[in-house]
Order: C-alpha cells, then sequence, then structure tokens
C-alpha cells in the first residue's frame, strides 16, 4: 500500500529566518489533497486479444500491424492445410451426390424407362389376360391357357412394382448420400469458422505477436486489436486501499513512454473481484484526451481521494514524537505535541495541536 499527498501551499512567504534565530513557520490553512497509489498498463477503450481455442496453425494472416479494421472481418485463419483438401473433395461429393439424386441421373434414367416399358407391359398382359378368361368361359380356349396368360400378366405386375421399388430406393438412397455429405461439409466449415479469427469492433491492429506458417498453443494471442485514438487504464489497487476508491475520481499518471509527463484519467470502473494472486483489485480508469499512447505499456497512478483544506508545516520542523517549539504564552518558546496526519516528503498535515496563525520554529532558540 502506498499513499501520497499533494500539499499545495500559498504561505511559504511566512518561513523565515537571520543569523541570530532559528527559522520560523507561521501556521496557515492550505490546499491538500489524498490519493492512493496504483500501478497497471494503458490498453485501448475497447480491445480483444485474439488467442487460440487449441494448438493450431497460423494458415494466414490477413492484416498487418498498424491497419485498420472493421467489426466481423476476418483477421487471421488458423487450423490444418489438409482442411483445405477435405473441403475440396466433399464439394465435389457434394456436387456429385446431388445430381444423382436428381431424375436427370443416368441411374434413375434407366429404371424410370424400364418402369414406363414394364407398366406397358403389364397393361398389355392384363388386358390379354382378362380376354383369355372370358374365352375359356365359353369353351372358346382351354382353362390352362387362360391360367397361364393370368400367371404372365401378374409377373408382369410383379415386375412393374419391383423396377418403381428400385427407383424410389435409389432417388432415398441418393438423398441420404446428399444429407451426409452435406452434414460432414457443415462440420467442416463449421470447424474453420472457429479458426477464424474474426473482429469484434472497428478499430485497428496493434500487434501481431506471430506469423504465417508458426504454430500457437492452446490460449497463446495471437494479435492484439483495439479502438483507435480512446484508451484507458487498467490498474490494480491494494485491498487496504480500495474502499476509497469511487466511481469519478480523477487519477494522475506517467508512462516511461513519455517520461516527464504527467496525464489524467477518470476511474470509470472498479471490479468487485479481489486476485488472490496479488491481493489487489482491478479498476479501470477512461484517459482524457486523444494523446498516442502505447498499449500494454507500464503506467503508475494516483487516485485522488480526497481533496481539502488543512494546516500543514514543513517535516523539518517535526520533532521525533511529533512535536514543535513553538510560541506560548508570553512568547515563550515551549514543546508543543501534535497529531498528525498526511505526510509529504516535505510537509505534514498537523490535525490538532496548532491553530493557524500560530508560529513554530525548526530549534530551540
Amino acid at each position: 500500500m502506498k499513499k501520497f499527498c499533494i500539499l499545495v501551499l500559498a504561505g511559504l512567504g511566512a518561513l523565515s529566518s537571520c543569523k541570530k534565530d532559528p527559522a520560523s513557520f507561521k501556521v496557515t490553512t492550505q490546499a491538500i489533497n489524498e490519493a492512493v497509489y496504483a500501478s497497471g498498463e494503458i490498453m485501448p477503450a475497447e480491445y480483444e486479444v485474439m488467442k487460440a481455442i487449441t494448438s493450431e496453425r497460423i494458415l494466414k494472416i490477413l492484416v498487418a500491424q498498424g491497419d485498420q479494421v472493421q467489426k466481423g472481418q476476418v483477421l487471421a485463419v488458423l487450423g490444418q492445410p489438409s482442411q483445405n483438401a477435405q473441403l475440396d473433395i466433399l464439394g465435389k461429393q457434394l456436387r456429385l451426390a446431388r445430381q444423382s439424386a436428381s431424375d436427370s441421373s443416368a441411374r434413375a434414367r434407366e429404371l424410370r424407362q424400364k418402369a414406363v416399358l414394364a407398366r406397358k407391359q403389364y397393361q398389355q398382359d392384363s388386358i390379354e389376360a382378362q380376354n383369355y378368361r372370358e374365352l375359356a368361359a365359353e369353351k372358346a380356349v382351354p382353362a390352362q391357357e387362360a391360367e397361364h396368360r393370368t400367371i404372365k400378366a401378374r409377373a408382369s405386375l410383379t415386375e412393374y412394382n419391383n423396377l418403381q421399388y428400385q427407383y424410389q430406393a435409389l432417388l432415398d438412397d441418393q438423398k441420404e448420400n446428399v444429407l451426409s455429405v452435406s452434414s460432414q461439409l457443415a462440420q467442416l466449415r463449421e470447424l474453420r469458422e472457429t479458426h477464424m479469427l474474426t473482429s469484434s469492433i472497428d478499430g485497428k491492429v496493434f500487434s501481431i505477436y506471430h506469423t504465417e506458417g508458426g504454430t500457437v498453443t492452446a490460449g497463446e494471442p495471437i494479435m492484439l486489436a483495439g479502438s483507435a485514438g480512446r484508451f484507458k487504464l487498467e490498474l490494480l489497487v491494494d485491498e487496504r486501499d480500495i474502499a476509497q476508491v469511487k466511481l469519478g475520481q480523477k487519477v494522475f499518471f506517467e508512462t516511461d513512454a513519455f517520461a516527464g509527463k504527467q496525464f489524467t484519467a477518470t476511474v470509470s470502473k472498479i471490479v468487485p473481484v479481489i486476485q488472490k494472486e496479488n491481493r489487489s483489485f482491478k479498476v479501470e480508469a477512461s484517459v482524457a484526451g486523444t494523446a498516442g499512447f502505447f498499449p500494454q505499456s507500464s503506467v503508475e497512478a494516483n487516485i485522488l481521494i480526497r481533496q481539502g483544506n488543512a494546516l500543514a508545516i514543513p517535516s523539518t520542523f517535526l520533532l521525533p514524537g511529533d512535536s514543535v517549539w513553538t510560541a506560548g504564552p508570553g512568547g515563550k518558546v515551549v514543546k508543543q505535541n501534535l497529531n498528525t496526519g498526511l505526510r509529504s516528503g516535505q510537509w505534514t498535515e498537523v490535525k490538532s495541536g496548532l491553530k493557524a496563525g500560530d508560529f513554530v520554529y525548526e530549534k530551540a532558540p
């Protein structure tokens, strides 16, 4: 846990000294701010780190670092080269299966033509059998001949029905084959789609961590894409300080990429789940302005948690045990115990023990 205070002191003119007397300071009310320390990194306001779901080979990278991308755009393709060949084979099989499943296929035409001829033959044999039965009833032909014609008509009907069944079975088998190949093709395409890295935002490609042909393991980052020109801080705040952090608080931060410059942000999100590995909470802050920050750059920040006025004295005037030399009754210099608050490198807040207008001395006269 690290806190700091920003003391904006206007009473520096009250600090005085001369050759004979020790340095003195007139206690006045000063502006004082309290802040909580946090560290983390700067990231695009919206971003996604694209990762491999399983161990895969990078077949194609379709963008370059710095490219602008749109939501839904495919940025890279993962998988195995053999999957392309499988797609081609299944595609051809599906086209052939659809052709075979139609009435215009050679086998279907053959069976249909045979069925037409068999139907004509049955009609002819049926008429002939009926005629012979009538003649046999009149004793014009033997009964055996009429029976023979009837059996022949039944055989013709069986042949016709058999061809009809073969024709329908052929169509059913071919349709089932179409469904089977279609299912295999859909599964392979779905597998390919899950191996396509697609942008979920409009923005910019900030970083590409691998090259085409390389292999990545499950969960390994492949590229970083995010919003261009808008950034946020992802900070870690110690669990002992998190209760003091609120939405809307101002954040002052620095990053090594812009050494010596201070920037501002505003707390926009507090994740209320502790990170057990470092006993910290994640806090996000929206960065003011559109400076060209570098994503994943480290930052050190101070979250302003209190602003107000307070009494403060130079820390060099403070004696061990939190006491000071001050002017007592009759102008006599005495030691006064203090109740102190925030401390910076140069200044110490005084909560009680002194009042505005009192003089304190660096040393006893």
